[in-house]
């Protein structure tokens, strides 16, 4: 066995390793929303990818893969974009033009349900101002038309950024696609880790984020396309923005598509429309009910089922911190803290229960 270098040599590889991989981080940070798409779009379709490099080459089922993930993904958010960008505009402008805003403020004034409602609350203490709700309600509308309308727009007006990023993550797929058993192997030789735990690691973390982004989208996906077909059904304005919209909020559990359908229903009442109201409100707790309880948990499966409470809190600091990427990157960081502490439990605090029964 070679002896072991001495002291000053260890400390100077390691101060020269740490700078050599932070140099890296820095170089890779302008493109690292990118390259952690492109790792969870690889872990995700790995396994169609296995199953197809029995038949043809790895470059050519990787090929596949990717042309797989630009049909599925790229063309119906380059179309929503699209959409989108001339839509949000146009309801704006349709809500001026009726000024909408003078008859919300009649219907509340003259609508006597309200009225016994915010009476009943007052007996509580709670005090409503039914005059200013209408600008409450407006103040709100229009703060989260204009952030979307500036995202959108700032992603449609930079259309070749947009694809040139696309890229970038479609590249990273490729490549990790090809080199995953490599880069898997030095991973597990960079870590400090023991294998066993470094494989249970990777394993469960791959499993549950793969089942959570896939089941989270699939719920989104399919509650955002049912949603905006009824709202098209039925006549409403903008049918791809509140579809859009839908599936956006069905990531946020708790709030959900509810977050679309139960302002609408508001608003139906209050306008005079009872029996369509009442119609809108059972089929979206149909649509809520199906997806949110019997699709998503049969899909996810019951081990990557995490508390909704610290979901919803964990996506609300995401896009805090990080933009809409938080959406992702929230459940992601919850993932993996439960992971480790799952291994802590199953690996670690039978240690230190013995270190401390016996004093040590």
């Amino acid at each position: 066995m070679a002896p072991f270098p001495p002291t000053i040599q260890r400390v100077t590889f390691l101060l020269i390793f740490f700078l050599a991989a932070l140099m890296l981080g820095v170089m890779l940070w302008p493109f690292w929303n990118q390259l952690f798409l492109a790792f969870l779009l690889a872990t995700v379709f790995h396994p169609a990818y296995l199953r197809m490099i029995t038949r043809i080459r790895p470059w050519i089922a990787a090929s596949l893969t990717c042309l797989l993930i630009t049909l599925c993904v790229f063309l119906p958010l380059l179309f929503s974009i699209g959409a989108l960008s001339t839509d949000i505009p146009r309801v704006m402008q349709l809500v001026k033009r009726n000024d909408l805003l003078l008859q919300l403020q009649q219907t509340l004034q003259t609508n006597a349900h309200l009225h016994r409602a915010t009476d009943f609350l007052a007996q509580y203490g709670i005090d409503i101002d039914i005059d200013r709700l209408p600008e409450m309600i407006t103040k709100f509308s229009t703060t989260v038309a204009l952030f979307l309308y500036n995202k959108i727009s700032g992603l449609a007006a930079d259309i070749i950024s947009f694809i040139f990023q696309f890229c970038v993550v479609i590249t990273g797929v490729f490549f990790l696609l090809i080199e995953f058993d490599r880069l898997t192997a030095f991973l597990l030789r960079l870590s400090p880790l023991p294998e066993m735990q470094n494989r249970y690691l990777i394993k469960r973390f791959s499993s549950i984020s793969g089942a959570i982004l896939v089941g989270n989208t699939l719920s989104g996906l399919i509650q955002g396309v049912v949603g905006g077909v009824y709202f098209a059904a039925m006549g409403y304005i903008s049918p791809v923005l509140w579809g859009t919209v839908m599936g956006v909020a069905a990531f946020l559990p708790i709030v959900g598509i509810g977050l679309v359908f139960v302002p609408t229903v508001v608003i139906l009442f209050f306008k005079g429309h009872g029996g369509e109201a009442l119609f809108t409100l059972i089929f979206y707790m149909l649509l809520s009910f199906s997806i949110d309880y019997l699709f998503k948990p049969k899909f996810v499966g019951v081990q990557a089922q995490l508390p909704p409470l610290l979901v919803l809190l964990a996506i609300i600091g995401g896009i805090s911190m990080c933009g809409l990427m938080g959406i992702i990157y929230g459940p992601l960081a919850l993932t993996a803290f439960l992971t480790l502490s799952d291994m802590y439990f199953r690996e670690y605090q039978p240690y230190f229960e013995h270190l401390e029964n016996n004093g040590e």
